[in-house]
């Protein structure tokens, strides 16, 4: 067995300790999906929706599964009771101006997105505009519904 001497010992364990704090890293920005969709290259969006589930800022907003933009800023509207959702799109894609925009669930753990079902008119959405969204579906008034209906019987 070769003999290493402690400062190279030290040496090689700290290095062996950086590279794998530097591959967390790594895969925690991987993971999290942190790709940036900036006011400079994309336009903004306005969706209101009557209940948001658990989106939250930064979700994904995807059309046929492909990531086309983030949510920005999430709001609630006391005067109206509905949630307002700003969301950017990336300048790259362009939709029809009667797509429907609807929450949906990525997993069974929670996780929501916004998903745009492409509509077929010739004008695109503009930058600004205002649409009513389809509402998130909430597993816990599922079950709760299916459970007191299925109890009357």
């Amino acid at each position: 067995m070769i003999a290493l001497s402690r400062h190279k010992l030290d040496f090689i364990i700290g290095l062996f300790v950086l590279c794998a704090a530097i591959s967390v890293v790594f895969i925690a920005l991987k993971t999290a999906n942190i790709t940036a969709v900036s006011d400079s290259n994309g336009y903004h969006v306005q969706v209101e929706f009557d209940n948001i589930g658990s989106l939250v800022e930064r979700a994904p907003v995807k059309s046929s599964g492909v990531l086309v933009g983030r949510v920005q800023k999430i709001s609630y509207n006391s005067d109206d009771y509905i949630a307002t959702v700003d969301i950017i799109l990336e300048n790259q894609y362009q939709f029809p101006a009667d797509s429907i925009f609807s929450i949906v669930s990525s997993n069974l753990l929670g996780g929501q997105y916004i998903a745009i079902d492409v509509g077929g008119e010739e004008e695109f959405i503009e930058n600004d505009q205002v649409f009513q969204g389809n509402s998130a579906i909430v597993l816990e008034e599922l079950i709760s519904k299916f459970l007191f209906d299925n109890a009357g019987e």
